[in-house]
């Protein structure tokens, strides 16, 4: 009997830990657990900037109020505090080099699978924010030279990713098994994060994915507070 591949992906690093740490308690009956480092540098200042926002700049109150505002989905410039206006500058530069660096890892990943790195195994693979983008382009680079058969299943939290319905069907394409978009709509930091690129479309990390037949919408609205609590 072939034995399973697991492989998590953080989205950003507050300690050394944590490209690991966040997956400790994941089920052992996955298979053989990888968890992929990547970009430690940038993932590094990512999470600064993140402790910085949350640790110094929004008091619980403004968090309820950003709460209360991505519910409502007032996402325009006017409805952010002035507080993180003033220094989203700080964090808008890792984000956006994160944006970019997880889609490249997503083509690596993939190169990776198709060489069977891990043998001829099914491949379940586990991620949230950036890590969850890692693993989108992945999938999408496998749909693109139509390698079926190697990933099983697929969970993605919190995922920075503004694409049409049919790369996603690309995406579903490959997976053979689960496919899990989990959401929060109350997620003021991606919110955030993504004020002037998403241009109006939808955050995975944010709603459901419509129209896509075998991806699963997970709404964590009533579980978790938010971005931070992914890891």
């Amino acid at each position: 009997k072939r034995t399973n591949v697991l492989i998590t992906i953080s989205g950003w690093l507050a300690t050394d830990d944590d490209a690991t740490l966040p997956f400790s308690t994941v089920d052992a009956n996955y298979g053989d657990h990888f968890s992929l480092s990547w970009e430690p540098e940038v993932l590094r200042e990512l999470g600064n900037a993140l402790k910085l926002i949350a640790g110094e700049v929004v008091s619980f109150a403004t968090q309820q109020i950003l709460q209360h505002t991505m519910l409502h989905a007032l996402l325009a410039a006017l409805a952010w505090p002035l507080a993180l206006t003033k220094i989203g500058y700080l964090i808008d530069n890792p984000w956006s080099i994160g944006l970019d660096k997880a889609q490249k890892a997503g083509l690596v990943l993939a190169d990776t699978l198709l060489n069977h790195v891990q043998g001829h195994r099914p491949v379940s693979l586990v991620g949230f924010s950036l890590g969850a983008r890692v693993i989108f382009y992945c999938l999408l680079e496998l749909a693109r030279v139509n390698a079926y058969g190697i990933v099983e299943d697929v969970f993605l939290f919190g995922t920075p990713v503004t694409a049409s319905t049919k790369q996603w069907k690309q995406c579903a394409g490959v997976v053979s098994g689960r496919f899990v978009n989990g959401y929060v709509k109350s997620d003021w930091v991606l919110g955030f994060l993504y004020r002037a690129s998403a241009a109006g479309r939808p955050i995975a990390g944010l709603r459901p994915i419509t129209d896509v037949p075998r991806l699963d919408n997970v709404d964590l609205t009533d579980m978790i507070n938010g971005h931070f609590q992914y890891r």
